[in-house]
């Protein structure tokens, strides 16, 4: 019986440190979801193949958006409606600045790689508040 002992000691360790991992992994993906601006820049400029100078106008552009909805958010605090539509006009005009930067291809595809984003929010599962 004796000899069993070291055995589940490294098998219970193995366990711990694998439940660690998984939680430590976890939390990245879950911080990976909330780029920067200029995170979001870089990676739609890597997708469109973008030259440094677009990404740093598209890297203006989104940090200029993000405070305005963040405005938008302390202003119409309560009032859903009202955020979901000065949301949606933001994003749009956002959409509008970007794609007035971007050649004809690269707005098509543009086009696709927000259509899948809106496709992955319809598909996720609903946040507990």
């Amino acid at each position: 019986m004796n000899k069993f002992a070291p055995r589940i000691l490294v098998i219970a360790a193995l366990v711990l440190v694998a439940g660690l991992l998984q939680v430590s992994f976890a939390q990245q993906r879950g911080q990976g979801m909330r780029m920067s601006p200029k995170e979001r820049a870089e990676a739609l400029g890597k997708q469109l193949e973008l030259d440094s100078v677009t990404v740093g106008k598209i890297t203006t552009i989104m940090e200029k958006s993000q405070k305005e909805m963040m405005a938008k958010r302390e202003e119409l605090q309560g009032d859903m409606d009202g955020m979901r539509a000065a949301m949606t006009e933001l994003r749009e005009k956002q959409t509008k600045d970007i794609k007035a930067l971007l050649t004809k291809e690269q707005s098509a595809k543009y086009d696709d790689i927000l259509k899948e984003q809106m496709q992955r929010m319809q598909n996720r599962p609903p946040r507990n508040n």
